[in-house]
């Protein structure tokens, strides 16, 4: 972490602030624009529009530095499981359930970090790990029961729940690929070769619903959706995020994600009209508790 003053502290936490809220409203947002587009579409779309932001603040701020041949394997493996994998079992758990429920369930990612972490490493897992793993995973199970009346075996809400589940793991894949490669990359070189990665591979899983669609039939404010989630959710947010990581390091700007599932909630309930019972809630803290107590 580079020497940083008050000022600049300060300016980071604001800025990553700014983030959770680009995140925070990215669910509501994208659960719009996919109840027009097909989900690979939306994908494909948002990804190419991400590249094209983070390539020019990339080339704006550094110059292309060459990627060493031993490490475009590695480099791809992450790019394919984070940008593709992830982003097509987010997306589709994000279609079947609410997007409050996505958002806090995707918020364990940081838990099953730690646990493939320590698998991959052969690191102990500290007792307080094990705790907030066991905490957050109660609240897991009362965000999924908290549906009430969709709780029914079969039920796709629940299905959605167990997808975004998944997705909060492939995404711990990811962070545990990504660490080794971060020694010799800067996070935003990095960040724009493997979302580059995922704009290729979404583009193509999307070419069948972009020749059956009816292009006209969908409205301009659904393709607005789809720009706006990519140029800020995946393209802006991650320059920002990687600034934070500058700053503050990696466990302070890592805390704030915390506030991602609860600010998600809330909108979602505002503009989405889901509904949000108390034990969802409660699931809620218990979720995000676990979590923070894991990463002490």
């Amino acid at each position: 972490m580079t020497s940083t003053t008050k000022s600049e502290e300060r300016r980071a936490q604001l800025l990553l602030l700014l983030v959770v809220f680009i995140w925070a409203t990215n669910y509501p947002i994208a659960k719009f624009a996919i109840a027009k587009l097909d989900v690979f579409l939306f994908n494909g779309i948002r990804f190419v529009v991400a590249a094209g932001v983070l390539a020019a603040m990339f080339f704006s701020q550094s110059d292309w530095i060459p990627v060493n041949k031993a490490d475009w394997r590695r480099i791809l493996r992450a790019g394919i499981i984070a940008n593709v994998f992830y982003q097509a079992a987010f997306i589709i758990g994000l279609s079947l359930t609410t997007a409050g429920n996505s958002a806090v369930l995707m918020a364990t990612s940081p838990l099953w970090t730690l646990f493939v972490n320590a698998k991959l490493h052969k690191e102990r897992i500290q007792p307080q790990m094990w705790l907030g793993m066991a905490i957050s995973l109660a609240g897991v199970i009362m965000i999924i029961a908290g549906s009430g009346k969709k709780l029914e075996l079969g039920g796709l809400e629940i299905v959605g729940d167990l997808v975004c589940v998944t997705a909060a793991v492939l995404w711990a894949f990811n962070t545990n690929l990504q660490k080794p490669l971060l020694v010799h990359y800067s996070s935003l070189h990095l960040a724009f070769i493997m979302i580059s990665i995922g704009a290729v591979g979404l583009t193509i899983t999307a070419i069948p619903s972009a020749l059956m669609l009816d292009w006209s039939s969908i409205g301009w404010e659904y393709w607005v959706a789809t720009i706006v989630s990519g140029a800020l959710s995946i393209g802006v947010a991650n320059a920002l995020w990687s600034h934070g990581v500058q700053r503050l390091g990696p466990g302070r700007t890592g805390s704030f994600s915390n506030l991602v599932p609860v600010i998600a909630l809330i909108t979602s309930s505002l503009t989405l009209n889901e509904s949000v019972y108390l034990i969802q809630f409660i699931g809620s803290g218990f979720t995000i508790a676990g979590v923070w107590l894991a990463r002490r």
